[in-house]
């Protein structure tokens, strides 16, 4: 070392050289950002499929399942409902509209929003619901 504590250029090379960089900013960017990235994959999602019940057992599952949700803090709903295909032609999608139909009334208190899943989801044939 030289005088009044300073290293001179050749021997803080070598100390790099010996022990290597730790560019410490930089790890705790990374750190947060990838914290960030965990709290958004770990957005719990539970998955209700409806397909092929009657109208009666559909309205009680769906309720349970809400129920389930906010037991366990999970904040989205996939409701499988499909795309009505079987439902009378003059009657439409029978368990899509029992779905949106619960939804804007009962449970209601239940939800923050609902509204078609993402095309990867189900798109038309299935709700994704946000959980109160």
């Amino acid at each position: 070392m030289s005088g009044h504590g300073r290293r001179s250029a050749e021997e803080i090379l070598a100390h790099i050289e010996q022990h290597g960089v730790q560019r410490k900013d930089q790890s705790f960017n990374d750190d947060r950002t990838s914290v960030r990235r965990n709290k958004r994959s770990k957005k719990h999602r539970m998955t209700l499929d409806l397909h092929g019940l009657r109208s009666a057992e559909a309205v009680i599952r769906l309720r349970s399942a809400l129920d389930r949700c906010r037991e366990n803090g999970t904040q989205e709903l996939l409701v499988i409902h499909g795309y009505g295909l079987h439902s009378d032609p003059q009657e439409g999608p029978v368990l899509k509209q029992l779905v949106a139909d619960l939804l804007d009334t009962e449970l209601r208190p239940f939800h923050r929003w609902y509204r078609p899943a993402p095309f990867k989801d189900g798109g038309d044939g299935a709700t994704l619901i946000s959980i109160r």
